[in-house]
């Protein structure tokens, strides 16, 4: 008997996924610190749902701290070069999960 091995990362899409298909439209947009800076975006203007959504993925993914900076870079976009380029561990470490975020949030919130 074959035995499917699932990457991990593919099941934490996938409940992500499942999270923001059920409460994407069931309750109001969060007032986390990454829908706030989306929802002041000239993308996120007026987009309460998507901006809600791309929270929740938020709070499934980043810890507040990594929230507050990602808010910063939706806010400062040279700011993502600066941290990306960084020769810092910290920054490094984030730059994985942020960019993990997003694609999380663009799957589940597009």
């Amino acid at each position: 008997m074959m035995k499917t091995i699932f990457p991990r990362a593919a099941l934490t899409a996938g409940f992500v996924a499942a999270t923001c298909l059920t409460f994407a439209g069931a309750f109001p947009a969060q007032a986390g610190p990454v829908s706030q800076a989306c929802l002041g975006s000239s993308k996120g203007a007026g987009q309460t749902r998507l901006c809600g959504c791309i929270q929740q993925v938020a709070d499934m993914t980043m810890n507040r701290s990594d929230q507050r900076l990602a808010a910063k870079i939706f806010q400062e976009p040279d700011r993502a070069q600066e941290v990306k380029m960084s020769k810092r561990p910290r920054d490094d470490a984030f730059w994985e999960r942020y960019t993990s975020f997003g694609n999380a949030a663009q799957a589940m919130c597009s």
